[in-house]
C-alpha cells in the first residue's frame, strides 16, 4: 500500500491549531496504529518536545508484551516513556460499573499524572476520524440529548488525528515500514464499539460510501450549534439555578440546553427520555424531580430548576493488596506515575474545577467533588473547623447544608462552594470578581450599620474602581438611592460620561427592574452579582430581563459570593424582627 502523502503534517498542523502554545506533548500510546502513526508525527517534529504514555490495563495475557513493544519502539525513536500497570478488572471488581468504561477512567486519570509528573502541556489521543462516527451513532442509540461526538480538545487533552480515517495512518505507516500491535479485543463483537466498527460501519459504507465522513461531519455541526445554545443560555439564564417562570418561557431548544448542562454541571448522564420528561413538567407549577443516570437528581420547584450531584458512597475498607507483583516495566521506560483508581467524581485537572475553586488546590493531586456529609474538615486561616460550623456560620440553612458541593479527600476538604477555601489557596487570586464582590460586601455591612438594607456595589473598569455605593434609600429619603444606583452615578460623575462601556457593576444582590434599567442605559459590559433577589430580581429571580430583545444587554453573572451576601441579609432582617 502507498503511503498516503502529507498524514504527518495533517497530525502536527492539528495539534498547533488545538495546542498552539504546546511544546511538551504526552502522546498516548498503546501501540495500535493509530497511537503510533501519532506518536511518530509529533516524535519529528522539531519545535515539540514528546514523551509516550503507556498503561498496561493488565486485561489480555499479551498486555506485557504489548508493553514492551512499546518501549522498543519508543527507545528506536528516542522518545521518553512514562509506563505503569494497573489491574483493571480487579479494580472493576472492587468499584462496580462497565469494564470498558473503569479502564477509560484508569487511564485518562494515569495520563492526568504522567503529565503533569513530566511538565507537559496537553495529552495527545489518537481518536481518528472512525472513531467519531462510531462514537455519533453509539450517542444516537444510547439517546444522548446532544450527540456532539468527541471533542477534537476537552481540557488538556487533544486528538490531532480526528480529521483522519484509520486507513490513512496505516497506508502511512506501511510507506514507512513502521510496524504496529493489534489489539485482539477490538474483535470482540459482544462489545458496542466492535459491533458498530466490524459490522454496522461497513454495511453502511457499502451502501452509503462517505457514510463514515458524513457522520464525522455532523458531529462537528452538532458542536457547532451546541456552542451557540450553550452562549445564548449563559446570557439568558442563571446556570446554576435558573427561575422556572424564565426557563418555561424560552424556545424548547434553549430549554434543552439548559437542563443539559444543570445535569452535565452536576456530573451526570443526559438522556433524552429524561429531558423530555423534564421538558413537558416545566410549564407547570408543581415541583417535580428525576433520578438521572450518574446518579444526578434533577429538580423542578416552584421557583427554581437545579440538579444535585451523586451522593458520595460511605467509604469501605481498602482491599488486601493483590499477592500477584506487578510487572517490571520494560527496559527504557521512565519511572510510573503511580496507581490510579477510577473515580466519576474525580477532579484532577484545572478544566475540571468547578467555579470559584482555585487551581492551587490541584498542587498536591487530586480532589473529589461531592456533597458535604458529617465529619468533614476544611483548614482555615483560624485552624481546622468542621464544615457544618462553617456553613452555620455562613448564614446557609440546616436543610440545604447536605446538598452544598465540596473538594475533598476523605473527610479533608480544600474548598466549599461559594463559602469558603482552604488556607492558603486565595480563590480571589484566581477569580477577580471574587476580589472585587468582597469590596461590594464591605459596603453592604457599612450599609446595615447604619440602619439601611445590606447592598453594596462597585463599578470597575481594567482593574480600576470607578464608583461605589451602598443603600442610603433611609438615610436620603430617596426610593432610587440602590446601591448600584450610587454607584452607577458616582463611577459616571468620576468619568465624565454617563457611558461606561467596558465597566463591570458588581452588586451584592440581584438587581431589581429599576437598576437593571440603568445598567442597561449605561452600556455597562457585565453586570455581577451575588444572592439572588426572590422578590425583586430582574436577571432570572422574578423576571429576566436578559431574556429581552434590548439594543445592548451586559453580561450577567450570578452567585459569587452568594451565601455571603445571603447571610448579611438573613442576619440584618432577623434582628429587625427580633
Amino acid at each position: 500500500m502507498n503511503a498516503s502523502p502529507g498524514v504527518d503534517d495533517q497530525i502536527r498542523a492539528a495539534l498547533r491549531r488545538l495546542a498552539p502554545d504546546a511544546r511538551r506533548v504526552l502522546v498516548a500510546t498503546s501501540g495500535g496504529s493509530d497511537s503510533v502513526a501519532v506518536l511518530r508525527a509529533l516524535a519529528a517534529d522539531p519545535d515539540l518536545d514528546v514523551v509516550a504514555a503507556h498503561l498496561d490495563h493488565r486485561l489480555r495475557p499479551t498486555s506485557h508484551a504489548d508493553a514492551t513493544w512499546v518501549a522498543d519502539t519508543c527507545a528506536e525513536l528516542g522518545v521518553p516513556l512514562a509506563m505503569d500497570a494497573t489491574d483493571v478488572r480487579a479494580v472493576r471488581d472492587d468499584v462496580g460499573g462497565n469494564l470498558e468504561a473503569v479502564a477509560r477512567e484508569v487511564r485518562y486519570a494515569f495520563l492526568t499524572r504522567a503529565a503533569k509528573a513530566h511538565a507537559c502541556d496537553v495529552v495527545a489521543t489518537a481518536h481518528t476520524r472512525d472513531d467519531q462516527a462510531e462514537t455519533v451513532l453509539l450517542q444516537l442509540l444510547r439517546g444522548t440529548a446532544h450527540p456532539r461526538g468527541i471533542e477534537p480538545r476537552r481540557g488538556s487533552v487533544v486528538r490531532p488525528a480526528l480529521a483522519l480515517g484509520k486507513a490513512d495512518l496505516r497506508g502511512w505507516l506501511d510507506g514507512l515500514g513502521q510496524a504496529w500491535r493489534e489489539d485482539g479485543d477490538n474483535r470482540d463483537l459482544s462489545r458496542d464499539r466492535a459491533w458498530l466498527r466490524h459490522e454496522v460501519l461497513p454495511t453502511i459504507e457499502r451502501r452509503r460510501p462517505g457514510s463514515v465522513v458524513r457522520l464525522a461531519r455532523f458531529a462537528d455541526l452538532q458542536r457547532d450549534q451546541a456552542a451557540f445554545l450553550a452562549a445564548e443560555a449563559a446570557r439568558r439564564f442563571r446556570l446554576d439555578a435558573p427561575a422556572r417562570a424564565s426557563l418555561a418561557a424560552a424556545p424548547v431548544a434553549l430549554q434543552r440546553e439548559v437542563l443539559a448542562h444543570l445535569v452535565r454541571d452536576a456530573g451526570g448522564g443526559v438522556d433524552v427520555a429524561h429531558l423530555d420528561a423534564a421538558l413537558a413538567a416545566l410549564p407547570g407549577t408543581d415541583p417535580w424531580r428525576a433520578d438521572l443516570p450518574g446518579g444526578v437528581r434533577l429538580r423542578i420547584g416552584r421557583d427554581r430548576v437545579d440538579a444535585l450531584p451523586p451522593p458520595d458512597p460511605a467509604p469501605e475498607p481498602s482491599p488486601e493488596p493483590s499477592p500477584e507483583p506487578s510487572p517490571e516495566p520494560p527496559p527504557g521506560s521512565l519511572a510510573p506515575a503511580g496507581e490510579g483508581t477510577p473515580d466519576a467524581v474525580e477532579v484532577a485537572t484545572p478544566d475540571a474545577l468547578p467555579d470559584g475553586a482555585p487551581a492551587t488546590l490541584l498542587e498536591d493531586g487530586p480532589w473529589r467533588l461531592r456533597t458535604a456529609r458529617p465529619g468533614d474538615r476544611i483548614r482555615l486561616p483560624g485552624g481546622t473547623r468542621t464544615v457544618r460550623d462553617v456553613l452555620r456560620d455562613a448564614g446557609v440553612p440546616r436543610e440545604g447544608r447536605d446538598a452544598v458541593r465540596v473538594l475533598a479527600r476523605g473527610d479533608r476538604v480544600g474548598w466549599i462552594d461559594g463559602v469558603a477555601v482552604a488556607e492558603g489557596h486565595d480563590p480571589d487570586a484566581v477569580d477577580p470578581d471574587r476580589a472585587f464582590m468582597r469590596r461590594a460586601l464591605d459596603l453592604a455591612r457599612e450599609a446595615a450599620a447604619a440602619g439601611e438594607t445590606p447592598v453594596g456595589a462597585v463599578v470597575v473598569r481594567d482593574g480600576v474602581v470607578l464608583g461605589e455605593g451602598r443603600n442610603a434609600r433611609e438615610a436620603d429619603a430617596d426610593p432610587t438611592a440602590h446601591a448600584e444606583l450610587v454607584a452607577l452615578r458616582a463611577a459616571a460623575d468620576r468619568d465624565g460620561d454617563w457611558r461606561l462601556s467596558g465597566a463591570t457593576l458588581y452588586v451584592t444582590l440581584e438587581p431589581c427592574p429599576m437598576c437593571a434599567g440603568a445598567m442597561i442605559q449605561t452600556h455597562v459590559e457585565r453586570v455581577v452579582y451575588g444572592a439572588p433577589n426572590p422578590r425583586d430580581g430582574a436577571f432570572g429571580s422574578v423576571v429576566d430581563l436578559a431574556a429581552g430583545p434590548f439594543k445592548r444587554m451586559p453580561e450577567v453573572r450570578g452567585g459569587v459570593r452568594a451565601s455571603e451576601a445571603r447571610a448579611l441579609l438573613e442576619r440584618f432582617f432577623a434582628a429587625r424582627r427580633g
